[in-house]
């Protein structure tokens, strides 16, 4: 008997460990929608994406650990497992990561091709602010 509860122990181990897996996956997710916009249509595609893998995963672990058996441990372990992860790192984890990316993606491509975009309409207003008054004043002697 002892042998036998320590394997349902180590199965519903593994259980919150793969609730905190499947958490920090679907947080990938959540990063990616913070800095690239994403259409209602792609965002539900996404979802239903993870959560045909997190079926996977989960039923590989009922599977392999358990035979097959579904029990109630498992499903709140995992459950389990993801309020853990969401509540120690996924909120801060998400929302200041996706903060300094896009202070990066800033930095690195907006602003220099916001400069570089300003740089040359200030060139083209120049030359043909010059031009323009070349002409009005042609068209004043004549």
């Amino acid at each position: 008997m002892e042998v036998f509860i320590r394997n349902q122990a180590s199965v519903l181990l593994d259980a919150l460990f793969i609730g905190m897996i499947i958490m920090a996956f679907y947080d990938v997710f959540r990063l990616f929608r913070r800095i690239v916009r994403h259409s209602r249509f792609i965002r539900d595609l996404e979802d239903l994406i993870f959560w045909i893998i997190a079926g996977f995963i989960v039923f590989s672990l009922v599977y392999s650990r358990n035979n097959g058996n579904i029990r109630w441990f498992i499903i709140v372990g995992v459950a389990l497992g993801m309020y853990l992860y969401y509540v120690s790192f996924g909120r801060f984890l998400v929302k200041y990561t996706a903060k300094y990316v896009n202070k990066l993606i800033n930095m690195v491509l907006k602003k220099p091709i916001r400069k570089a975009i300003m740089t040359i309409r200030l060139i083209f207003e120049r030359v043909l602010g010059a031009n323009a008054k070349k002409l009005r004043k042609k068209e004043k002697e004549s």
